[in-house]
């Protein structure tokens, strides 16, 4: 009876240890093509998406800092961190698995869509994925993550 609870344990050690040796890391983030790269770009531009970004990312924090009784130095310091290119990649990361013609189609349709002079707001593109990334970004903003000077 020995000898077999022995045997399982022996298994079950051996099988557990190579379990945890044939786990890989993650993936790298996927990134566009450098000719898709600037058609993403041209979307950010379109969309204004960095104006989106930087006035969501100031309203959270200046609301944050109301609630928190930050000072007004330690305000002004979260709110210069705030920078488009810490959060661009997630943006260039959702759209990495589109082919060009699709990203044309949405850049036209963005156009479109943004040369309506009766709509006072762009249309921006988000997803889920964007948005819990701002959601975490935002958050370490006002973690003080981002501050490149102090």
């Amino acid at each position: 009876m020995k000898t077999k609870i022995n045997i399982i344990l022996i298994f079950s050690l051996l099988f557990s240890c190579l379990t945890a040796i044939g786990q890989t890391n993650p993936p790298p983030m996927g990134m566009p093509k450098e000719n898709n790269k600037i058609l993403i770009d041209k979307i950010i531009s379109a969309t204004e998406h960095e104006k989106y970004f930087i006035d969501y990312c100031t309203k959270k924090v200046k609301k944050y800092a109301t609630e928190n009784n930050w000072t007004s130095e330690k305000t002004t310091q979260i709110l210069e961190s705030i920078n488009f290119k810490y959060y661009n990649y997630t943006i260039y990361n959702s759209y990495a698995f589109y082919s060009s013609d699709q990203l044309k189609k949405i850049l036209d349709a963005v156009v479109i869509l943004n040369k309506n002079p009766k709509n006072k707001l762009n249309m921006i593109l988000t997803n889920s994925m964007m948005q819990n990334n701002l959601e975490l970004f935002v958050d370490g903003i006002i973690k003080g993550k981002y501050i490149t000077t102090k």
